[in-house]
């Protein structure tokens, strides 16, 4: 099997051993890769490595991993020598280029070369989820692993402090630096959401919160019916989106209402208002919650939350493992 590839392999990051891992998988019998030139590499970017240093750097990399053989070639249009040699079996390409792969092969077939199979790797992903790229960890965004070294902007879809705090303390757990805050923002969903209306609500919060932030976070509590129980949980969504339009959505641990709440709330009272005239604490979800009332102080709101806001960025922390 003969495997051809290309690329400007700019800064050598994450997404580029991807895409070369694939290249060098079942141990091909030779690997051609393209490597763009400075003129055509010029074409897609202000600035650029010079050619004689990215093949030096890219030469090391492979080396290093003990991927061969493999030969480097200078390429200065889309198709390289792809569309002309005949001894070629495998086109290896990032997902955003299927598209050229296709062209690739309609100018194969119309020189009468046969079309080469297709292997699209999936784009890798930062800490923001947008892909890994060499201009963007020129420009001091992330490093080479994905990883942001400029702080992650998020906006919550509140007006509670206690959404903010929460939102806040789970990146500082997850030693991920961001600048958190919160904008008040239109939701369709009932003061007191039921059902899907929870997961529907904290969904449409993260997307009227994102903006010019790199996350928008959405969290929403409703009430879930268990009908093997037989009874309504309080469970509170949390919904994150970024800036590719990724939504991740996760929720914290359910726990079931006094009867007396529930009989209030479906009377069309709101669950903060049947637990004010159950304790006489006004705005008692802005403070410890009515879980830090019903757990005699044992979990308050704010952790409550946060585990909801753990759950949803879960796919984020291990985006190797959730990335397709």
């Amino acid at each position: 099997m003969r495997v051809v590839l290309g690329g400007t392999f700019d800064i050598l990051h994450d997404g580029h051993e991807a895409l070369l891992r694939a290249a060098f998988e079942g141990r091909p019998a030779f690997v051609l890769i393209g490597l763009t030139t400075d003129r055509f590499a010029r074409e897609s970017r202000t600035r650029v490595n010079p050619y004689r240093v990215r093949e030096r750097n890219l030469k090391r990399f492979l080396s290093g991993r003990r991927w061969r053989p493999a030969r480097i070639e200078p390429i200065d249009d889309p198709f390289g020598p792809a569309d002309d040699l005949p001894d070629l079996d495998v086109l290896v390409v990032s997902a955003e280029r299927h598209a050229v792969a296709l062209a690739l092969n309609e100018a194969r077939v119309g020189k009468g070369l046969r079309p080469l199979e297709i292997r699209d790797v999936p784009m890798v992903l930062a800490q923001d989820g947008l892909p890994i790229a060499s201009r963007r960890i020129r420009a001091g965004v992330i490093d080479k692993h994905g990883l942001r070294t400029k702080p992650l902007a998020v906006r919550v879809g509140t007006d509670n402090p206690v959404k903010v705090r929460a939102v806040r303390r789970a990146l500082e757990s997850l030693s991920w630096r961001a600048a958190v805050s919160r904008i008040h923002v239109p939701t369709d969903v009932p003061e007191q959401p039921f059902g899907a209306e929870a997961i529907r609500g904290a969904v449409a919060r993260a997307r009227n919160a994102l903006g010019p932030a790199d996350f928008g976070v959405g969290i929403e509590a409703g009430l879930l019916w268990e009908p093997k129980v037989g009874d309504y949980f309080d469970v509170q969504y949390c919904a994150i989106v970024d800036r590719a339009g990724r939504v991740t959505v996760g929720h914290g641990p359910g726990f079931a209402y006094p009867p007396s709440v529930v009989r209030r709330v479906k009377k069309g009272n709101t669950v903060g208002e049947a637990m004010a005239a159950l304790t006489g604490i006004r705005r008692i979800g802005s403070k410890q919650g009515a879980i830090g009332y019903l757990t005699d102080r044992r979990l308050d709101r704010d952790a409550l939350t946060e585990s909801a806001v753990l759950m949803a960025m879960v796919p984020r922390i291990r985006r190797d493992l959730y990335e397709s």
